[in-house]
This record gives C-alpha cells, structure tokens and sequence, in this order.
C-alpha cells in the first residue's frame, strides 16, 4: 500500500471501496439513529453493512471481503457459520419454537454450564450481557440485604443505568486517582443510582481496599471483569484477583466475575479456570453462543436460591424474593447453539488453536510497530488482546489515556482499506482469533498492518 502524502484521508481509503454502504447507511439513517442497531456500530465516515459470513470472512453490500477478527465483538469463537452450530439450530429449529413452558435443551445447556464453570453451581440464562449483570447484581443485593455495588473505574459491566458509571469520563470528573468519582455515562441515569456504585482503580491493592473497607457496611458486591477489555486489555498484576478475593470474603462482599467477554473464552472454565480464583457469582454470554442470543449468570447455590419466591401461603413474605424472568429466557434455538458450541468447547483442541494464533498475531503485531518505528504497546492474553498507541505501560484505565485514539481509528481504517478488520475504530475496544483462522491468515494480516502503521506512522511525523 502506497503511504501517500502527509495529508492522506485514510477514510477516503475505505469509501472509495464502500459506495453501497455509503447510500444504505442514508436509508438506515432515516429509521434509527446513526443508520445502525447500536451505538458502537457506527464510526466515520459510515459504517459497511455486512451482508455474508463464512468462517475467518465477512462480506459487505459491495461485495468486498475482510479477514475478520472483530468476530462480532467476542462470540465468534469458532469462526462463522461453524457447521454443526448450524445442524443444531435447524434441528432445534424443525423440532420446535418458543414456547411458555420450560424445554429440555435449556436445561441441558445449563448442566453443561455448571460442569465446566467452578463457580456456577446453579444457573439462570438471559439474552444479553446486560441483562446477565443486571440480575446477578439485583440477587447479590438481595443475599446481602445491602444496596451498594462496587466497581472499577473504566469497566464496563452491561448498558443498564448501574454498570452505566465510571465507564469513560474526563479526568477532571473522575476525580482523584486514588479515590475515583462515580460518573454516569451518558444522560438520562439518575443521580440516586450513582450513588449506590463505588468506583476503585483496577489493579491498585491499596485504594482498593480503602475503598472497599471505607463502604463494606453498606457494599452489597463487587463486580469486575477477571481481565479489563472494557479497556482494551488490562490484565491483572501482582495478585490482584487472589487479593480482592480474600479482602471481598473478609468483607462478606459478594464478588461478581463479569465474565461476558472472558467467560468460554479464556479456557473451558472461563478465565476464573485460567487464574485458578473462585468468585461467589459470575456472567457470561458472547463466545457461549458462538454468534446466538446466549448470555446467563449463575454461582453459589445458596446466592441463586434468592431467585425462588417464597410459597403462597406465605403471601406477606411474596416480594422477599429476587425476580428474575424474561419471555425469550431459555429460548430453545439458542440455548441449541450454546450447547453444541460447548460441546465442541470442551472436546476438541479450540483453545490450543485460537491461544496459539493469539501469540503470532499479537506479538507479531509488537514485532511489525517495532519495525516500523512507530511507538505501540500491544496488550493480550490468549485469543483476546488490542493495539494502544503509546509505548506507555498499560495497567490501569487512566494509563489508556496516553494512547492516541486518531492515530489508532487512522490505522484501523487503513487495514480495513486492505481488507483486515483489526476489531473496530475504537481504541477501548479489542479483538481475537477463531477456530477458523491460519497461520496463512495471521501472516497476512501482519502484512497489512505493518503497511498500516507505516502510513499512520508517516501520517503523524
């Protein structure tokens, strides 16, 4: 790829490419805000609208083909339209529908749940991750009896108005580092509702318990992702997790494992498997679907029984139980899809593969910025990791702040350009391999991103 001149339009790169979605994206824009189904689908100039899937490959309106590990940001573990996903959900799909009464493949899926998770001795399914936090956080308050959450500064734990707080704010707001504010992330979240979240900073034992032992009267739980992708990738250091999960049971705390993104991810038994820590509860969702509606939490089975209303007769005691319900809970073609997809988890040698293509692309990516001068940290663990532009150590979400976010969205839209979707144009988030890619492939896109930190590279001088 020609780096051009220093006053190159790396947009321009990927629209001249992109004329079918340009018009489409009017269109979408006239019946849903930002031309798209949610927010972090949309960037500048446009966003392409995919219009097929195949394995390691997805193709747009114009026909263009992108090697992809953005991978539906997380649940394309096993690349795809992986085959026998598919059977299952046609069979699923020929045998029955929605129904209003319990059906034997959700329950199925989660026994295989609760064997292959240390920490889930009884399970709930959901539809999304925010619904997965948004539960288990309101059973956490009702085991405790107690209102606050406690969260770490950065994180984010679901769209709902409690996981909403301290996701991303200026540093001014923020506060101090050593105690953070408690922020809202967007408008429309009442002020009452950050005042049950307590941030901490991520990865400082001190502050942390601080924090925790300053508001442990009235702390209902911490939730905490095992590894901070809400942050790109922020990995724990020094024994964090063993820590917080002895100051959480000293405390009586009730400690959450976001595990939405790490949850089947990082090892059969989730990231909780990888670090051998066992907390009190934990979410997940995403790569437990590979690509279907699939997301639960679950834990100690006395936490969950707060879930069981007490009996009728009881009519006094009918409201001292947590509720948890939902219409598409349990629905049979996704729970079909989650259970062959941890069958084919548990089974066969995914986690050998995707870890092993993790460490080419990811230290491949190091080696191709070192080569081309340009000043990198690349973070990962496993299949899962991302790109900061700055060679700043990254141990905290304010470390993030060094990064440049232009230059990081300039490269992504280069390597788009050149068909390799490196995640998406948003330094926060983060990227991984899948079942289906080859070293063919991870030797390609380091060629195109080597390409691409050279003409950001030369962009930025």
């Amino acid at each position: 790829m020609s780096l051009g001149d220093k006053e190159r339009d790396h947009a321009r790169l990927l629209e001249e490419k992109t004329s079918k979605s340009r018009e489409f994206h009017r269109r979408a824009s006239n019946v849903t805000p930002l031309g798209v189904e949610s927010n972090v689908r949309s960037f500048d100039p446009y966003p392409f609208y995919i219009e097929e899937t195949d394995g390691s490959y997805v193709y747009d309106m114009d026909d263009n083909e992108y090697l992809d590990f953005l991978l539906a940001l997380g649940p394309i573990i096993l690349g795809h339209g992986h085959p026998e996903v598919k059977e299952a959900v046609k069979r699923q799909v020929e045998k029955s529908d929605l129904t209003a009464t319990p059906q034997p493949v959700a329950i199925e899926f989660m026994e295989k749940v609760c064997e292959m998770v240390p920490s889930i001795e009884s399970v709930r399914m959901a539809n999304s991750g925010t619904e997965a936090t948004m539960h288990a956080l309101r059973v956490a308050r009702s085991y405790t009896g107690k209102e606050k959450i406690a969260k770490p500064e950065g994180g984010y734990a679901g769209a709902h108005d409690y996981a909403l707080q301290s996701v991303y704010a200026s540093e001014e707001a923020l506060g101090p580092e050593e105690e953070p504010n408690t922020v809202s992330y967007g408008t429309g979240i009442p002020d009452a509702i950050s005042e049950t979240v307590v941030a901490f900073p991520f990865n400082d034992k001190e502050a942390t318990e601080r924090i925790l032992r300053k508001h442990a009267d009235d702390m209902a739980a911490v939730i905490i992702e095992p590894v901070m992708f809400s942050c790109g990738c922020l990995k724990p250091r020094d024994g964090y997790h063993e820590f917080l999960r002895e100051l959480t049971d000293e405390l009586d705390i009730v400690l959450i494992w976001d595990e939405v993104m790490t949850g089947f991810r990082l090892g059969p038994q989730s990231a909780q498997g990888r670090f051998g820590v066992t907390p009190d509860m934990t979410t997940f969702a995403k790569a437990a679907g590979a690509g279907y509606q699939v997301a639960g939490f679950g834990g100690r089975r006395d936490i969950m029984e707060e879930i069981v209303p007490p009996k009728k007769k009881e009519a006094s005691k009918w409201n001292s139980s947590a509720f948890h319900g939902g219409t598409y809970n349990g629905h049979p073609v996704a729970a079909a899809a989650g259970l062959k997809t941890l069958e084919i988890l548990d089974e066969r040698d995914v986690y050998e593969h995707i870890d092993r293509l993790g460490d080419r692309l990811f230290n491949g990516l190091q080696e191709v910025a070192d080569d081309a001068g340009l000043a990198v940290n690349v973070e990962h663990i496993g299949s899962m990791g991302q790109v900061y532009m700055t060679d700043h150590d990254i141990h905290s979400y304010r470390d993030t702040w060094h990064a440049n976010t232009d230059q990081f969205a300039d490269w992504w839209l280069e390597a788009a350009a050149d068909g390799v979707l490196f995640g998406n144009p948003l330094q926060g988030e983060r990227f991984f391999t899948t079942y289906t890619h080859t070293d063919e492939q991870i030797d390609h896109a380091l060629e195109v991103a080597e390409d691409a930190f050279r003409a950001v590279d030369h962009q930025y001088q």
